[in-house]
């Protein structure tokens, strides 16, 4: 009775352990990297051509605060032209001076490379 064969769950059981330990093998051995001594060169020679950088400066910003700075004192000479009475005028007057006196300043410092 020792040549019986094993009943199924102890073969479904042998056969799990098995996989285990393949798994376990396959996932702790580190696998081996190969590459060759010419893969950067060969790499490098399928990027295209770079163009050269634009080095000329555009100063698209200052010239949009230089704008600002004449349409704000337009503005605020047209406000003070206009003599109103009421206190809407006055805080108007008051911002617009404010952000004029900012862009002034901000346009000066930044002319003259002040850090």
């Amino acid at each position: 009775m020792s040549d019986e064969s094993m009943n199924p769950q102890a073969a479904n059981r042998i056969a799990d352990a098995e996989m285990d330990r393949r798994v376990l093998h396959a996932l702790e051995t580190a696998p081996r990297i190969d590459v060759p001594a010419d893969f950067v060169a060969r790499v490098v020679r399928q990027l295209p051509a770079r163009r050269p950088a634009s080095l000329t400066a555009t100063h698209y910003g200052q010239s949009a605060v230089f704008l600002g700075m004449i349409l704000t004192l337009v503005i605020l000479i047209a406000l003070t032209l206009h003599n109103g009475r009421h206190a809407t005028f006055g805080l108007a007057e008051s911002l617009l001076l404010t952000q004029f006196l900012a862009l002034t300043v901000w346009l000066s410092v930044r002319y003259h490379g002040v850090r």
